[in-house]
């Protein structure tokens, strides 16, 4: 009889150990939790780094365009002169 208990006493040790390596529903809300923290954090730098990329390109976008503008009027003030020097521009 006592070999019995002995064995019904291990598996409910066994039990009790499964038991408590078990996830509760507070264990999967908890980690739940923690894990949409870490992606809002995650998704708030992703939005940070594209807005300061769009600032970037939109700045570098700007300046292309004030450069073409500058290029352009040298080039009149290029054709300008051609004429009245008389000299020839290669094309």
């Amino acid at each position: 009889m006592a070999k019995k208990k002995s064995e019904f006493d291990t598996l409910n040790d066994k039990l009790d150990r499964v038991i408590d390596a078990m996830v509760t529903h507070d264990d999967l809300k908890a980690l739940e939790q923690r894990l949409e923290k870490k992606i809002d954090e995650r998704f708030m730098q992703v939005m940070s780094s594209i807005d300061s990329l769009t600032k970037a390109v939109a700045d570098l976008k700007r300046e292309y365009s004030v450069i073409v503008i500058q290029m352009r009027r040298y080039d009149e003030w290029f054709r300008i002169l051609s004429k009245k020097t008389k000299v020839k521009l290669p094309i």
